[in-house]
């Protein structure tokens, strides 16, 4: 039925489908993604004397300010 699903359908039928198929998939990798963050947030936090590894951060060096 998967590929003769469109057959006999006008192109406003086929175009209204594709569009739903395409709002249900990115609903369900919105979903995914979401429980992903969450599974994240209620991890718990690798300590880095733990592992050895050092975190690196960003500094910001211009010179807003020192005019």
């Amino acid at each position: 039925m998967g590929g003769d699903q469109k057959a006999g359908k006008t192109a406003a039928e086929q175009a209204k489908q594709e569009k739903a198929d395409r709002l249900a998939k990115a609903l369900r990798d919105n979903l995914h993604r979401r429980k992903a963050q969450a599974r994240a947030r209620k991890a718990p936090a690798i300590d880095t004397a733990e592992t050895g590894m050092i975190a690196l951060m960003k500094t910001d060096n211009s010179s807003k300010g020192d005019g």
